[in-house]
């Protein structure tokens, strides 16, 4: 006797639920024994259940996939630190693993559906994949010191430039979305960089302090920078200011009705927790966003000059009635709080009397003058990585400019090319504001990514902000976006 297509599908739903109620059994069983066994193999079960549940996501679909991975990052840095409540410290973590493998996944997955054409899609495709085929050729190059180190700086270089073609691939509406969680996570993990400041290190994050051998940037004065979730204070000051910048394009927009309260309020804390991480690269950057923001709002030309002369004032008072900070103005008295303000805010009122200023312009002098010229092809790709500086005590100079450093490791051409994909992508963004309607939804959001791009730009040359386990891949996502909406029909609608 045939069964209706009613009792199949209940049969069919109530297998599933008997196979997910087993498998959640036994993975809860998995884990009571793990814990129970502590160390080592309570770590590998955490480690494998996070992947397995990104994993999971990816096979919902490309846009949950990518989620999860932009939920995980920013909390990266507090896990691998909690590790060492149950292990002792080790400078390679499989932590660092989780990302890449499933960024794999996904342009695998990515390829299978759409086949070599994701390499030319859009108008930026095609330069990007032949900065990815430069920089994956680097991987080989033995100048750097073995393929170890290559692989390495693949996850620096390359596993970021995958989601240039996540962001041209995953839906129209997915980007927006993602811009307002990211203003949502920058504040709740920005929470615990104020604890820190607060109440220090908790034990696992002195351990972690103790043995880490490349981050002597950490002290301010004779304090120690927050980190907040994060795995250094560089990259929470770049998520801030990209929270931030986002926060206030909402604010700007008149769509967004009665929650504009809301985004300047966000924008507003945001502000205030920027100046904590004493990341005066990432003010900069903020400055510039906001500028642009501030500016893109104005109606025609009269408007603009007046924004300009309304943005310019408080500089001038600034520079004016200010007198220049030294290290200990705000100290002493103001403990972390001060500490960090004034640090800010002497690199702000003085950026060129900055010690660390001169030491970056004699380092990119020396690059331009004798190093890039003697190799223009690159030394590798791993060239500037903790792996090659143990290497060589020769790769362990700090450039802090991702150009140069690209043009070091992957050679000058690819560095170039990076320089413009990023400046096309300003160019895209200034058309698709110019082109959409003023008051529609379409042109705030290409104010904000205006002002994003402009900041990749800025923060490239005085950072590395694509090198950034959380900021790289929001970068290329945003540039694989931009590059996918800029045609004419796609901007007209």
């Amino acid at each position: 006797m045939m069964n209706s297509p009613t009792q199949t599908a209940k049969r069919i739903r109530i297998n599933s639920s008997f196979i997910w109620l087993g498998f959640v059994q036994a993975i809860t069983a998995l884990g009571i024994w793990a814990a129970a066994s502590g160390g080592q193999i309570f770590r590998a079960f955490a480690l494998g259940s996070i992947t397995l549940s990104m994993i999971t996501a990816l096979v919902v679909s490309l846009e949950a996939g990518l989620t999860a991975m932009i939920l995980f990052e920013p909390f990266r840095g507090i896990l691998r630190r909690l590790q060492y409540l149950i292990v002792p410290y080790s400078s390679n973590e499989p932590i660092h693993l989780i990302t890449p493998i499933v960024t794999f996944l996904a342009f695998a997955l990515l390829l299978s559906r759409h086949k070599l054409e994701i390499f030319r899609h859009t108008p930026l495709a095609t330069a990007t994949s032949i900065l990815a085929a430069i920089c994956f050729l680097q991987i080989f190059n033995p100048l750097q010191g073995g393929l170890s180190v290559g692989l390495v700086g693949a996850l620096y270089y390359l596993v970021p430039m995958a989601w240039f073609y996540f962001g041209q691939a995953a839906n129209r509406d997915f980007v927006p979305r993602m811009l307002r969680f990211i203003v949502v996570l920058a504040i709740v993990t920005s929470l615990y960089g104020v604890y820190q400041l607060v109440f220090g290190y908790p034990s696992f994050e002195q351990v972690w302090l103790a043995n880490t051998d490349n981050y002597g940037s950490i002290w301010v004065y004779n304090i120690q920078r927050a980190l907040a979730t994060f795995s250094n204070s560089e990259e929470w000051g770049r998520y801030i200011q990209i929270g931030c910048l986002i926060a206030a394009g909402l604010g700007f927009s008149r769509n967004e009705g009665n929650k504009r309260v809301l985004w300047f309020g966000a924008a507003a804390a945001l502000i205030a927790l920027l100046t904590l991480t004493g990341q005066r690269t990432s003010f900069f950057g903020l400055i510039l966003g906001l500028a642009i923001l501030f500016l893109t709002g104005a109606r025609d030309s009269r408007g603009v000059a007046t924004r300009v002369m309304l943005m310019f004032a408080p500089f001038v008072l600034i520079f004016a009635l200010v007198n220049p900070l030294t290290d200990d103005d705000g100290y002493e008295s103001d403990g972390n709080f001060g500490a960090m303000m004034t640090h800010t805010s002497k690199g702000l009122v003085d950026p060129a009397s900055e010690g660390s200023l001169h030491a970056r312009l004699e380092t990119w002098t020396k690059l331009v003058t004798e190093t890039l010229p003697s190799n223009p092809i690159g030394t590798g790709l791993g060239t500037g990585t903790l792996a090659a500086a143990r290497v060589s005590p020769n790769n362990d100079t700090v450039i802090d400019n991702h150009f140069f450093s690209l043009a070091l490791s992957a050679g000058v051409p690819a560095a170039l090319l990076l320089f413009w994909i990023l400046l096309r992508a300003l160019v895209f963004c200034f058309r698709g504001w110019r082109a959409s309607d003023p008051d529609s939804e379409q042109a705030d959001l290409w104010r904000i990514m205006l002002a994003l791009t402009a900041t990749f730009l800025l923060n490239n040359f005085f950072g590395t902000s694509f090198t950034i386990y959380t900021v790289a891949p929001i970068g290329w996502l945003i540039i694989g976006w931009v590059s996918k909406n800029t045609s004419s029909d796609r901007i007209s609608n």
